[in-house]
């Protein structure tokens, strides 16, 4: 039934009554005319108890909300003072003859509310209540609340005509409240899409990925009443945090099941680590690309949340846009990565296309000298020392052209190569000097795979002992391959392996080489001019 026929219906009961009365008829309009002033429902709902009760002469007034659930949402009352209501164990929720009202459609007179078979009494501290008149509120077909009018003032009980009027304010109630959640909703619908405009636009302004998220769920927050607000991305069952409200929070990967739809759930159903202060429902958006989920907004609150249509479209909206935020941050960052490649490939060509040839034909004149030429053994010696020089240079800028033409942490972590030089890059990253490091062979392709955990053992424990023990000016790596050895030297110029040092660390790199039948050997010379060299050689085959 439409509005407009509900308010024909009244008014026609009013002319059958015959209230003719133009005092009465004038309260009447005024009270509907007020009831209709204003777009702020919650001043709207104030209003309109406080005209009931004056209209009808009640001694209290009420409006219930209907919630979700079915009980009352939101409870608004006039005639209770403030002393009354501090005794008051709680506001009537919706049962008893209340919850009468929320399930139909026409207006309720009870002479004595104690007598109706639906009565489930007061809460504690309640002031007492006889006479009753209620009447529902209607919106669009659906029972949005109801009126509520008790204690009738200058008579015993409210009349047909107080039952008439009510209805009358009912209706009008209907549309003010409906106008008012429209423009609630429309006002909504604008400040989500605010946060969608000006937060979707950062990326492409240049603002770093964390402000960017970290402010979004600011946002979320003020605009759903939150207590916090979480941004996580990752794999469902181990998501980190890349945003949120509050103080700040350094947590190791969380565990939340996949969701393929926004979810209320308790608190207990997500990791502690997320719930702050007095945090009791949570609410999970997911954030999808094209692969499927991979992250979420996370939304705590105090008590539990409804999310109504527009509220709902706008926190998927918000999640769309962090979902856009993160995948052109990763863009970008592929972006620059390919940048950098595509400059070290160019340095890594000219260094092998101009550096490494010079090398070689300088090396190649060296020992043309010493083929052609008579020279005493000090010169001889020189010169093949030049020549040694100058192929450990070759090799030591062979492996900065790999270097150089690989990304470290990308997906070509799975080489030899590129282990090598990530556990090296790792260890020496708070050291004085710089190991220098050097690949002879293919050692990409006759290595197998079941040799990379010991290989990773002896650059680990030899080139860590070799940088805090050693007190070197000169570390060198080297790994060697061919088709039937591999040979993994760590060597330094420092001050040797003493010797009543105990070799807990080495005797395992010893029973390693023994594993892979291999051996494993040290060459230690205690002084400066001596070093140490680790020497630990493997058959590829077997």
């Amino acid at each position: 039934m439409t509005s407009g026929r509900r308010l024909g219906e009244a008014l026609g009961a009013l002319e059958r009554q015959g209230v003719d009365d133009p005092a009465v008829l004038r309260d009447l309009l005024e009270a509907v005319l007020v009831v209709g002033r204003g777009l702020d429902l919650d001043n709207a709902l104030q209003r309109i108890v406080e005209v009931a009760s004056h209209v009808l002469d009640a001694r209290y007034a009420a409006l219930g909300v209907r919630g979700p659930d079915g009980g009352l949402s939101a409870f608004v009352y006039t005639g209770i003072s403030a002393a009354q209501r501090a005794r008051m164990d709680h506001l009537p929720v919706g049962r008893g003859v209340l919850g009468v009202l929320i399930e139909q459609t026409d207006v309720l007179r009870i002479p004595a509310l104690a007598e109706h078979p639906s009565s489930a009494g007061f809460p504690d501290g309640h002031p007492p209540m006889s006479t009753f008149l209620g009447a529902p509120i209607v919106i669009r077909g659906s029972v949005f609340g109801s009126i509520y009018l008790t204690e009738k003032q200058g008579a015993d009980a409210f009349s047909e005509i107080d039952e008439t009027l009510v209805a009358v304010l009912a209706v009008a109630a209907g549309i003010a409240v409906d106008n008012a959640r429209l423009f609630e909703q429309a006002r909504t619908r604008h400040r989500w899409m605010q946060v969608i405009a000006r937060r979707g636009s950062e990326p492409l302004a240049g603002i770093a990925l964390d402000d960017t998220l970290s402010r979004l769920c600011d946002d979320v927050a003020a605009l759903c009443d939150g207590v916090d607000v979480f941004l996580l991305t990752g794999e469902p069952g181990a998501v980190t945090v890349r945003g949120h409200t509050g103080p700040d929070i350094a947590v190791p990967a969380l565990g939340i099941g996949p969701r393929a739809a926004r979810t209320v759930v308790p608190h207990t159903d997500i990791p502690s680590e997320l719930i702050r202060r007095d945090a009791r429902w949570v609410t999970i958006q997911p954030m999808q690309r094209a692969a499927g989920t991979f992250g979420y907004l996370v939304i705590t609150h105090v008590a539990r949340p409804w999310w109504d249509d527009e509220d709902g479209a706008g926190l998927a909206g918000v999640a769309e846009v962090a979902s856009l935020a993160v995948a052109y941050a990763e863009q970008q960052q592929t972006a620059r990565d390919l940048e950098v490649l595509e400059d070290r490939h160019r340095i890594a060509r000219d260094l092998h296309d101009h550096v490494i040839q010079r090398l070689f034909a300088i090396g190649m004149s060296v020992q043309a000298m010493l083929a052609g030429h008579e020279a005493d053994d000090a010169a001889r010696t020189r010169l093949e020392q030049v020549v040694g020089d100058l192929d450990r240079t070759i090799a030591q800028i062979r492996t900065s052209i790999f270097d150089l033409q690989s990304v470290p942490g990308h997906h070509d972590t799975a080489t030899l190569r590129r282990r090598v030089l990530d556990i090296v890059s790792e260890l020496a990253t708070q050291a004085p000097i710089a190991p220098g490091v050097a690949f002879a062979g293919p050692v990409d392709t006759v290595v197998p795979e079941r040799l990379a955990p010991h290989i990773d053992a002896v650059l680990r424990e030899g080139l860590s002992n070799a940088l805090r023990h050693a007190h070197a000016e000169h570390i060198d790596v080297s790994v060697t391959a061919d088709d039937d050895v591999l040979t993994v030297a760590i060597s330094d110029d420092g001050v040797g392996i003493g010797a009543d040092v105990v070799y807990r660390g080495l005797d395992n790199l010893t029973r390693r080489a023994e594993d892979c039948d291999g051996v494993f050997e040290v060459a230690t010379a205690p002084g400066r001019a001596g070093g140490t060299t680790l020497t630990w050689t493997v058959p590829l085959r077997g």
